[in-house]
């Protein structure tokens, strides 16, 4: 059984045609309405009988929305083989998340990555954005990644846990998966995706100064953790090797 996440946060119908899409291929869909407002509630009502849909009474962010619906898979769906994160806005293609979800598959504990052509085709925002924090995250996790921004993602039901441990509630968490994802040597695979913007990517609700900033602040804990951890280790090394020479 795959299960195939999708965090939403007022959305326009393509919602409504994603979610059809994947139950005609036969994918049961979590949404989690992260506090749309009741002026989006005919979008969410029309996906209800066939998909599961969660509701946050205030915008929570992102990650928060995607931990909601794993705690419920955790929970409630034990058969659940498999587990996909895919946005709202029409930009990920549903043959896109099915590759991503039959690789997860025959790729046991491995973080599956929904990669984008980062060139022309991206909006010359996205496209800067991405770069810099393709260049930040390698020289903080020491692991190149093509796409560190991607919201489409795969992985099996033994990486349930570890995403919910992941701190972050807004845009961060996604980054951070990745981040903890490299700390603990998890393996992550990169599948080339459709790269897809609607409207020059006028429906996305990241806040280039905000977010940003959170993301960047979490790649610096990280380092700094990873640098001071390498730091106790060369003293502990340093120590035992002055005691034996006494």
């Amino acid at each position: 059984m795959a299960i195939v996440i999708i965090p939403a946060w007022q959305p326009d119908e393509k919602l409504i045609s994603l979610v059809d899409a994947l139950t005609e291929r036969g994918l049961q869909s979590i949404v989690v309405d992260d506090g749309s407002g009741e002026q989006y509630q005919h979008i969410f009502r029309r996906i209800k009988e066939t998909s599961l849909v969660f509701t946050h009474v205030k915008n929570r962010g992102k990650g928060a929305a995607i931990k909601t619906a794993l705690a419920f898979v955790k929970k409630e769906l034990w058969d659940c083989q498999t587990v996909g994160i895919m946005d709202a806005d029409g930009q990920h293609l549903p043959e896109d998340m099915i590759r991503l979800l039959e690789v997860a598959k025959k790729n046991k504990n491995t973080l599956v990555l929904g990669v984008r052509d980062v060139g022309k085709n991206m909006p010359l925002k996205s496209r800067v954005g991405n770069q810099i924090t393709r260049i930040v995250f390698r020289l903080a996790s020491g692991v190149t990644l093509t796409d560190t921004q991607t919201g489409l993602r795969a992985f099996g039901w033994e990486l349930v846990d570890a995403m919910l441990k992941v701190e972050g509630e807004r845009y961060e968490y996604e980054t951070n998966v990745l981040l903890e994802m490299a700390r603990k040597k998890v393996p992550i695979k990169e599948v080339e995706i459709c790269t897809i913007y609607h409207d020059n990517n006028s429906g996305s609700h990241f806040r280039p100064l905000k977010d940003s900033l959170r993301i960047y602040r979490d790649i610096l804990r990280f380092t700094f953790s990873s640098f001071s951890s390498f730091m106790l280790d060369y003293l502990l090394f340093f120590s035992v090797c002055w005691y034996r020479n006494l």
